[in-house]
């Protein structure tokens, strides 16, 4: 079948593997060799890196919450790419919410966008093709807009498909080289994520990716190029602006043609760094190479106020403002430079200072001074009191042992320490004289046999901890029975289930492993089985049994058959869904696999199986694909779960 790609799908969608287009953060890290297939992967590695390649982020642009700008090592800047209606931000159907309204954010924000995207395709001596794809993406922990799980990371990916299989290819492309592994269907890939991490945008600075690549000629003003059109690029710093295949018996194939998509940035975004209350005044600090930065001003509080900069290229700025009335919770810095004005809230801090604290012998006495006129506290004991005199506050607190140094704090916000100074006291008590020893009276023997009744023995209780998420099917989870009270011994047992292997029955924190499901060579669903259930017994010192306890592992992951997959006749069959295991960490080794089948006529036939990419996502195409319709299917995940859903004919 063929599998051959256009341009813009080589940026967004390599053929017949999973999209990868959501990232998990939750605690994301370096992500190697993330291909769920079954072969061996000892060869899948970035064997060339090429560091340094993007050396400076921008301040969070507040309308959407990433960064304003990234900056490559030849000084040329680049800004997401946000207009839906531009084909140059290659926006494919369905990733803005509502098309027909401007790109705003949450409501109507795409799930990942870019600040570069670029994408090549190579046909493999011998057969097969592999697809590129290198990004700095924008995307979000759970994947929906939700202010606070903006993530951005930097990839590159290699997919591989209908080659030579159990072999080792070697690409070479702008960035660097790679080795990927085939399996036994001729598949491999390659994903390095560096690095998700929700709200550090600075992770990406690490990663391979960079500097930007660009037309070598003509490319649109204001962009790196235009995704529909394939064309040669610069911009790898290794001299390798291709992407290049060669097999294991020496041969090789190149392109120099790639599908690019980036907007260069002009703003220069406002980062607002503090905003402190003090003395009926307000100081504004920021940070921008803008040099149109205004403070927005509150009715009835304080004045829209420019902010000044020192001459050259600081990014420095600063405004002190007088205001009327209570403080502001929060100000608003923006750069009138930018198109459209950017801008960037701060929370207005309190400074206290405290200024003495001594003690007497008898009591803690500290002072200290709160710009804000909010009472300070003092760490461990309390707030202080207000003096008569403005902005001055004093408190006595009794005790025996005072602190090395007394911390004041207002509201949470400001934060000193001063050294106590002992200024009087009585001296303490003297301890009592050692009393003199007593002369050895030498061996004392008693010859009576004592009485020494039996000591009854606290009952065991058993209790096992509950499990934070699903159990991933294949890999080893550790039960935790160390709870369990007054246990001299353990014992764990099954009672249902298909069968789990422990590592140790006998000790309180064994780990178990659950089998899988099903494998990618079934031909047949697997029948539906059972969570496993299993039982911990303790035994106390005198060897008597507990009541037993149980914990059922919930060892099903939720698979889910996408709306939009479709069998378009003579075209395309294109299915899509995901299979995630909850709680389970991101990178699950071995990868999990999802095996289709039609059941268009009521008897499941096996269409095809799909590997399940590091953040759950599953893709099954196939060109021209059956030639009979496929109107139904059923998914099964090798790590238990399963799926029915309608395929479409758009």
């Amino acid at each position: 079948m063929s599998t051959s790609t256009g341009p813009r799908e080589l940026l967004r969608d390599p053929p017949q593997h999973p999209r990868g287009r959501r990232t998990v953060a939750a605690a994301a890290a370096l992500l190697l060799g993330a291909t769920g297939i079954s072969a061996s992967t000892a060869a899948t590695e970035v064997v060339q890196r090429n560091p340094g390649g993007l050396t400076a982020v921008g301040p969070v642009n507040t309308e959407h919450g990433f960064p304003a700008w990234y900056e490559d090592s030849g000084k040329l800047r680049t800004e997401l790419c946000l207009d839906g209606d531009n084909p140059l931000c290659a926006f494919p159907p369905g990733d803005v919410p509502d098309p027909l309204k401007p790109i705003s954010f949450p409501d109507n924000f795409p799930g990942e966008a870019f600040y570069m995207l670029a994408g090549s395709e190579v046909e493999i001596p011998g057969g097969g093709d592999a697809v590129l794809t290198l990004a700095l993406e924008a995307a979000f922990a759970n994947e929906n807009p939700i202010p606070g799980d903006q993530v951005v990371f930097s990839r590159q990916r290699i997919d591989v498909d209908d080659a030579a299989p159990n072999t080792t290819l070697t690409f070479t492309h702008p960035y660097g080289t790679v080795t990927v592994d085939t399996d036994e269907r001729g598949r491999g890939r390659l994903v390095e994520d560096v690095s998700p991490a929700v709200g550090n945008f600075q992770t990406p600075l690490k990663g391979d990716i960079g500097p930007f690549l660009r037309w070598d000629s003509g490319a649109p003003e204001g962009y790196l190029g235009n995704p529909d059109v394939a064309h040669t690029v610069t911009g790898s710093p290794l001299g390798t602006n291709f992407f290049e295949v060669t097999t294991s018996d020496g041969g090789t194939a190149r392109n120099d043609q790639f599908s690019v998509m980036g907007k260069i940035s002009t703003n220069t975004g406002v980062q607002a760094d503090r905003a402190v209350v003090g003395g009926g005044h307000l100081d504004v600090f920021a940070t921008s190479r803008g040099d149109q930065l205004e403070v927005v001003g509150q009715d009835g509080v304080f004045s829209t106020t420019p902010m000044e900069k020192d001459e050259g290229d600081s990014e420095r700025a600063y405004a002190r403002i007088a205001y009327t009335g209570a403080a502001p919770a929060t100000v608003t810095v923006r750069n009138l430079g930018d198109k459209p004005v950017s801008s960037a809230e701060v929370a207005v801090t309190d400074v206290s200072v405290a200024t003495a604290a001594t003690y007497d012998g008898t009591a803690l006495t500290v002072e200290a001074t709160s710009a804000s006129g909010t009472a300070p506290e003092v760490a461990g004991f309390g707030a202080l009191a207000a003096t008569g005199t403005a902005n001055v506050y004093k408190g006595s607190f009794p005790t025996l042992a005072p602190p090395v140094e007394a911390t004041v704090s207002t509201s949470g916000t400001s934060r000193t320490t001063v050294p106590v100074v002992v200024t009087g006291g009585e001296a303490s008590p003297v301890g009592e004289d050692p009393v003199d020893p007593a002369p050895d009276p030498g061996p004392v023997t008693d010859g009576t046999t004592p009485d020494n009744p039996d000591v009854e023995q606290p009952a065991a209780t058993a209790a096992v901890a509950a499990l934070p998420g699903s159990v991933a099917r294949g890999m080893a989870t550790e039960l935790d029975g160390s709870g369990s009270a007054n246990a001299a011994s353990y014992e764990w047992s099954q009672l249902s289930g298909p069968e789990v292997a422990f590592s140790d029955r006998t000790v309180a924190r064994p780990k178990v492993v659950v089998p899988f499901f099903t494998t990618i060579s079934a031909t047949a669903p697997a029948a539906a089985d059972q969570d496993p259930v299993l039982q911990l017994v303790v035994k106390n010192a005198a060897g008597v049994a507990s009541s037993p306890a149980t914990i059922t592992l919930k060892s099903d992951d939720v698979v889910t058959v996408a709306a939009a997959s479709r069998h378009r006749i003579g075209k395309e069959l294109r299915l899509t869904g995901t299979a995630l295991v909850p709680g389970a960490p991101s990178l699950l080794n071995p990868a999990t696999s999802v095996n289709i089948y039609n059941t268009t006529s009521g008897t499941p036939v096996k269409v095809g199986s799909a590997p399940v990419d590091s953040l759950g996502n599953w893709e099954y195409r196939a060109k021209p694909g059956p030639g009979q319709r496929i109107s139904s299917v059923l998914v099964q995940s090798t790590r238990g779960g399963e799926a029915r859903g309608v395929v479409g004919t758009g």
